[in-house]
């Protein structure tokens, strides 16, 4: 599913999903039917940190973007304010990530969700996140 409307107006220049962004990574999120949201990502070898490889701040940004789609698809504008992220595996250039996330509890203006990166059905990364409410 492209983005909605919203979900461009707000990100057509994330680096991340962008649409007017030349170097974006290009990704792209559907919703699930328990409103979790689920995206595909192949690393280029120039997203490498050690030798085949890819660079834990790619994953980051990945995890990270799933978890900020999970909200949009739902019509929530929020602002990342913590994220904690555990590295399990490393992740090979080349190899196709599964990105899942799901909202994991909401408290007034605060979203609390959850993140993970997948390679052939292993969890490779989870994140934990906080994000406030847009102004």
């Amino acid at each position: 599913m492209p983005l909605n409307r919203q979900e461009n107006n707000l990100h057509e220049n994330c680096f991340a999903c962008g649409s007017n962004n030349g170097a974006a990574l290009r990704l792209n999120f559907h919703k699930k039917e328990d409103d979790s949201v689920v995206g595909y990502f192949t690393a280029d070898p120039k997203f490498e940190g050690y030798s085949g490889i890819v660079h834990g701040g790619i994953i980051a940004t990945l995890l990270e973007a799933a978890m900020t789609h999970c909200l949009l698809k739902k019509g929530i504008s929020a602002l990342t304010g913590r994220l904690s992220i555990r590295y399990s595996s490393p992740i090979r250039v080349g190899t196709v990530v599964k990105l899942e996330a799901r909202i994991i509890k909401r408290s007034h203006k605060i979203f609390f969700l959850e993140g993970q990166a997948i390679v052939e059905g292993k969890k490779m990364a989870y994140a934990e996140a906080k994000y406030v409410l847009r102004r």
